[in-house]
């Protein structure tokens, strides 16, 4: 039993090993970052540029920590994470309708798998 809680605290510790620890983003970045962003979601002719998934996955949690750290803009931010939210929902979207799955999806859906 003992020889077991040392393996797992040997595997718990080095799974933290190598891992950023992640800082709440200043009023200064939040500001930079959601100027930023907005304007890349909102130019409709370079969509194909934005960055993947997981990465406005990271942009979207930034612009929820942000409304936080700079209650004075909270609406920018917000707005912002709704783009970014909009923008994956769209490529779920689109990637349903290039597999074919809709009708797999809306009858699932009316299933009540959710």
């Amino acid at each position: 039993m003992k020889r077991l809680l040392v393996l797992v605290s040997l595997i718990l510790t080095a799974s933290l090993v190598g891992q950023a620890v992640e800082h709440a983003p200043t009023v200064a970045q939040c500001q930079a970052d959601q100027r930023v962003w907005l304007t890349r979601l909102e130019d409709t002719d370079n969509a194909s540029a934005l960055p993947n998934f997981d990465v406005l996955t990271k942009w979207n949690s930034e612009m929820s920590d942000c409304q936080t750290v700079d209650p004075d803009r909270q609406f920018k931010y917000y707005n912002t994470g709704v783009e970014i939210r909009i923008n994956q929902g769209l490529r779920l979207a689109n990637f349903v309708a290039r597999h074919g799955l809709w009708d797999k999806f809306v009858a699932e859906d009316a299933a009540g798998k959710r």
